[in-house]
């Protein structure tokens, strides 16, 4: 499967709206949110997956479908992963491997020493999805969840070590 990395644009508010409400227990930012999101730029970096799908009627020509997204804000001298997510039907498929390593390029551009981000403690999937890309858990967040109530693991990757900015040492 053929997938592209891109900013996120405007107009790809509703299908990242979409992908956001397959999944019951995620923080919904709604159109409110991303457009706010778009509006800060300087602060947040968005980004969707794309895939090309044809359609079933012939005279149409192919077009493209939001199948993921991330949210990267950068705070002073970390990141923090706001939003990660992908369509169910293209989980296990690298569509969030590709993601998180664009937003680690961006970070590691960026000269931020790391990145940090919550995750409920009941998606396992999620959790060793970030634990094989280097990151640990460094704390828990009681009650940092609603509807429904759960705790958040605080997980963090570094990803410069300090002073590394002028030597170009990683």
């Amino acid at each position: 499967m053929k997938v592209n990395v891109r900013l996120m644009l405007k107009s790809d508010i509703p299908q990242v709206i979409a992908i956001e409400n397959y999944w019951d227990y995620l923080s919904k930012w709604g159109k409110e949110g991303y457009t706010k999101v778009l509006q800060n730029s300087y602060i947040y970096y968005s980004l969707v997956a794309e895939t090309k799908y044809h359609s079933k009627f012939p005279s149409s020509v192919s077009d493209t479908k939001i199948i993921g997204l991330a949210v990267l804000a950068f705070l002073f001298d970390h990141g923090d992963l706001c939003n990660l997510v992908v369509s169910p039907q293209y989980l296990g498929k690298g569509i969030g491997q590709q993601l998180l390593s664009k937003c680690l390029e961006v970070a590691k551009q960026g000269y931020l020493n790391r990145i940090l981000l919550e995750v409920r403690h009941s998606n396992h999937r999620a959790v060793r999805f970030y634990q094989r890309n280097d990151f640990r858990i460094t704390a828990n967040r009681k009650n940092y969840y609603s509807h429904p109530p759960e705790d958040a693991w605080v997980m963090e990757r570094l990803i410069l070590s300090p002073g590394c900015r002028d030597s170009g040492e990683v």
